[in-house]
């Protein structure tokens, strides 16, 4: 008996294990209205519960015909044919909605986000494995939660909170996705907005994702789905462009400029994508539209048009430290992020093998590039207007380094230069001319010790002057030396500038006044030039009737007011100064000061 029993048992958690493997996640279809959820599985059976249509539901047990269901806390049966399955995605165009779903480059959620996804997006679901929809992603395969792909057969959602905007994180804040979880972000860091809530919106930076204060985040603009060239058929894109903003004053006021965009969906043009921005250039509404120019969709930015001062700030007395890594190698470059209650009084100071230490000042976050192994202890105070102080300490581990690399863009002013040698100088006072070449070697092709900075300033030693670097000699010799071509005479034609620039040319230039610099091609539009520059503070106070600029992720350019505004600006403790940078001049400006030619 006792047998029989124990057997029994035995089935019945077979069977139960069973069951339980059927069940997964579902969505309820139908053609308009709720379904009735039924105590049996029976059409005459007494409903517990309408469920709305689209709703999430969690599939427990699937039939031919009746399926039992969960939601809100209640079991009973639907229709299997108004359930829309996890598992029959498969080889299914749906449209996300009701939260930010978002594609992974691989099945984990640890995988970088290769691609968040909005109301208007098209997935296209090629399989479903562990848990996963593998989907196709403008010809890459994407990864995306089978439980946050709640899908459409049909049509985008057309919910207000869903969007998908680019910008920058405005000032230093703190991004949290669950109560125990907050990673600080640093002002400058690029901000991808899935999903507006309130006073705070869901935002991907790099391979993170979580909460961000709106008033932490300064949008740009449409994104990368504007840089599309706009449609040939339907109403043409002025009058496209006019019909929405006469439709959007009447609901929105405020905005003086309108810019107008293709929509892309990934696999092709959708519409028009028109932005609303105000005098400051900073965006406010948004309007998706038809090819005849209505206004099908739209979303109110407004919220991120004025950062809060106070945004990002912790309580009173309160400071955190955190750093890229404890433990480096020689020559690696170490990151690190203050946040406190209050936006002024920060000062660093490491002791170990080097030493350095800063005045106090507004500078939140920080690097450093050792050029000695070592322990080091880092102390970062902050002090307010009333005096309160605090401090945290950071013990710091340097390893001896391998063997140094060419970078893409070095930076002169990060103190790993200093008081390396340049004739009866050093790299870092007067080395910018030498970084240049380098930089320029590097994107010829050209590898090896040989172009490291040092070493080219051992090789070129001679045309160090009193005045500064001789740069016409020192890129006519470096021609001979390298194999590439150059001219005497400064260019200084727009036109003939842009033509050389078009055949892949690129110029040494004294960009302001001692100080030298790297063009190396031109925007789409041909108004703007890439320029890299190894220490480009000293093009920010020095440039005359212009600005250094910064490309948004909508395509347009705007004029940095601050160094911070460039993206993927550093600023060294041990220097004081700013590291190398990659941004934009206008070509009218590059032209009056004259460039060198170097043709690979």
């Amino acid at each position: 008996m006792k047998k029989m029993k124990a057997a029994f048992a035995l089935a019945v958690c077979i069977l139960c294990l069973g069951a339980a493997a059927l069940s997964e996640p579902a969505r309820v279809e139908t053609p308009g209205g709720p379904v009735n959820m039924r105590k049996k599985d029976s059409a005459k059976s007494t409903v517990v519960a309408e469920v709305p249509n689209h709703a999430p539901v969690e599939a427990v047990e699937i039939g031919d015909t009746w399926s039992k269901i969960t939601y809100k806390n209640k079991t009973g049966y639907v229709k299997t044919e108004f359930l829309l399955l996890s598992s029959a995605l498969a080889g299914k165009t749906v449209y996300p909605d009701g939260g930010s779903a978002m594609a992974y480059t691989a099945p984990s959620a640890d995988a970088a986000v290769l691609h968040p996804f909005n109301g208007d997006d098209v997935i296209r679901v090629s399989g479903v494995e562990d848990g996963w929809a593998v989907i196709d992603w403008t010809g890459r395969v994407g990864y995306v939660p089978l439980e946050s792909l709640l899908a459409q057969r049909a049509e985008p959602s057309g919910a207000l909170d869903w969007v998908t905007a680019y910008g920058t994180v405005a000032q230093d804040c703190v991004m949290t996705l669950t109560a125990a979880e907050s990673t600080p972000l640093a002002a400058g860091e690029a901000v991808t907005v899935t999903k507006i809530e309130g006073d705070r919106c869901l935002a991907i930076v790099g391979s993170r994702c979580g909460w961000v204060p709106v008033s932490a985040v300064r949008l740009d603009g449409p994104g990368e789905d504007g840089e599309a060239d706009l449609p040939q058929e339907g109403i043409g894109p002025q009058a496209a462009q006019e019909k929405a903003a006469a439709a959007l004053k009447k609901q929105f006021k405020g905005f003086s400029g309108q810019r107008l965009y293709c929509l892309v969906d990934g696999y092709g043009t959708a519409g028009y994508l028109c932005a609303f921005y105000n005098e400051e250039d900073r965006q406010l509404y948004r309007a998706v539209l038809d090819s005849r120019g209505k206004a099908i969709r739209c979303a109110d930015f407004s919220a991120f048009a004025a950062p809060d001062p106070d945004a990002g700030l912790l309580p009173e007395g309160q400071m955190e430290v955190t750093l890229s890594a404890d433990t480096l190698a020689v020559g690696e470059v170490l990151d690190i992020v203050t946040s406190a209650w209050t936006r002024d009084g920060v000062q660093y100071s490491l002791s170990g093998p080097v030493n350095a230490q800063t005045a106090p000042g507004a500078h939140f976050t920080a690097s450093w590039r050792p050029k000695a192994a070592g322990e080091y202890t880092l102390t970062v105070t902050v002090t307010d207007e009333n005096g309160l102080r605090q401090s945290r300490q950071r013990q710091i581990t340097v390893t001896p380094s391998g063997t140094a690399e060419p970078e893409a863009v070095y930076s002169q002013k990060d103190g790993w230069w200093l008081d390396k040698p340049y004739r009866n100088s050093t790299l870092d006072k007067s080395g910018c001319a030498i970084f240049t070449l380098s930089h320029a070697l590097a994107r010829m092709g050209h590898t090896g010790d040989s172009l490291l900075p040092e070493n080219l300033a051992k090789t070129f030693s001679l045309c160090l002057t009193p005045d500064g670097t001789n740069n016409e000699r020192l890129i006519r010799e470096a021609a001979a030396a390298f194999g590439f071509k150059t001219q005497g005479a400064l260019v200084t034609d727009m036109k003939q500038l842009e033509k050389m620039f078009e055949q892949g040319d690129m110029f040494s230039f004294s960009i302001a006044r001692g100080h030298i610099a790297l063009a190396v091609g031109l925007s789409e539009d041909g108004s703007m030039v890439r320029v890299v520059d190894s220490a480009p503070l000293a093009t920010f106070e020095r440039i005359v009737n212009d600005s250094l600029y910064y490309q948004t992720r909508g395509g347009g350019f705007r004029a940095a007011t601050r160094m911070e505004d460039i993206p993927d600006a550093r600023w060294y403790l041990d220097t004081d100064d700013y590291g190398g940078l990659e941004y934009w001049l206008r070509l009218s400006y590059v032209a009056r000061r004259g460039a060198r030619l170097i043709r690979p």
